[in-house]
């Protein structure tokens, strides 16, 4: 009868090692499945890190290129003939 017993246990301890050890392997899929997602989430935001900062340089050169061609631009419509310095100009020739 103790020989029926510790047959009896060693199955049940045989069994229970064996789901245990499917366990342990599941979880080592898992944890790996996991780090392979980590990896393209990271992956991922760094592409979007990417696009976000040469948005903001492309909006940024937008911005200063229209300040420049705007000022640039705007130098050739003030008419000369009216501006004080020209006005003095002309009289002190005029004078001479």
């Amino acid at each position: 009868m103790i020989g029926n017993v510790s047959e009896s246990w060693l199955h049940k301890l045989n069994t229970m090692l064996r789901v245990l050890n499917q366990t342990l392997q599941h979880a080592e899929s898992c944890a790996q499945g996991v780090n392979h997602m980590k990896e393209e989430a990271v992956e991922e935001q760094e592409t979007y890190a990417y696009m976000y900062i040469l948005f903001v340089m492309v909006l940024f050169a937008v911005t200063v290129g229209s300040l420049i061609l705007g000022y640039t631009q705007s130098g050739k419509e003030v008419d000369k003939q009216n501006d004080p310095y020209h006005v003095y100009i002309k009289n002190r020739v005029s004078m001479i």
